[in-house]
């Protein structure tokens, strides 16, 4: 009976980690449980015409990973293109990792036609290293958002990581942007990942 229960654990201990699901290779960044975690809106972008982010909070409004996600509060005019920005400043060093994503929620309410990507800022010339494409969100539901980080990923604006780029990122940015529709409300940003 003890052989057949250490048969039938060998084989259930098998079959978890043959799918993947019994260890993890993803480091959950940021899930936004209490605060903002330190995210906020750049100086930089309350300065400028184009951007029109109002305000970023911790909100139980929606979660995709938890119980809470960052809520960016928008104003798009339309007829334009404008971006609202939240961004953290960090030292990571990402090196054992492949890739980067994030999950957006946009309201029901909300026009077709918002997009997103993810912004790096890398090394000690702080460059700003955007996604080469910007994912299309859809209203009523979550959009998980991802890049490479490989070394010679061409998912990054004329920019090809490298071992260097990975050990030396500096901020983390999630951009919303309209070309057209405007909008006034909330765009919910959580479950900041790196995946080996």
């Amino acid at each position: 009976m003890k052989k057949l229960f250490l048969i039938a654990v060998v084989f259930a201990t098998a079959a978890l980690v043959a799918s993947g699901s019994a260890f993890s290779a993803d480091k959950v960044l940021f899930t936004y449980e209490e605060d903002t975690e330190g995210w906020e809106i750049p100086d930089w972008a309350y300065e400028q015409g184009d951007y029109v982010g109002e305000d970023v909070d911790s909100s139980d409004d929606f979660a995709k990973h938890g119980e809470s996600s960052l809520k960016l509060m928008v104003d798009f005019p339309g007829g334009r293109w404008n971006g609202a920005v939240a961004e953290v400043m960090e030292y990571f060093d990402w090196t054992p990792y492949s890739g980067i994503s994030c999950d957006i929620y946009l309201p029901p309410s909300a026009p077709v036609g918002l997009r997103a990507k993810i912004i790096l800022t890398v090394g000690e010339n702080w460059k700003w290293t955007e996604m080469s494409r910007s994912m299309r969100l859809t209203p009523g539901e979550w959009t998980h958002i991802s890049a490479n980080l490989k070394p010679g990923s061409n998912d990054w604006r004329r920019t090809k990581p490298t071992d260097e780029f990975r050990a030396d990122v500096r901020k983390i940015a999630v951009r919303i942007e309209s070309n057209k529709p405007a909008y006034k409300g909330p765009v919910y940003i959580d479950n900041i990942v790196l995946s080996e």
